[in-house]
């Protein structure tokens, strides 16, 4: 009879840890700008963007973009569309889904 208690509870406390080391799903907002300039050594681009409801007022900012896929897409100069995605408790942030206009 112990021994189920000690087993249920260990199922309980190893089952829960995943949720101590999983990081939330990042929030998503929509992003409208113009590329003012890449940097390639950081995978950053500067750019002068609209405001971004629920996120940020308009600015011209860096926006890291992770994937060599996203980060192909952009040029200098080109107006885009992107998804910011922000993980508040890491305080991170990138750009996706970029659409060159």
């Amino acid at each position: 009879m112990t021994r189920r208690f000690v087993i249920a509870g260990l199922t309980g406390v190893f089952g829960s840890c995943s949720r101590w080391n999983s990081a939330p799903p990042p929030k998503k907002f929509p992003l409208k700008g113009k590329v003012i300039k890449l940097n390639a050594g950081t995978r950053t681009a500067l750019i002068q963007h609209e405001n971004i409801p629920g996120f940020m007022d308009a600015m011209t900012m860096e926006f890291p973009v992770k994937s060599d896929t996203e980060w192909a897409k952009l040029r200098e100069g080109a107006d885009i569309t992107a998804t910011v995605c922000y993980v508040e408790a890491a305080v991170s942030y990138w750009i996706e889904d970029i659409q060159v206009k």
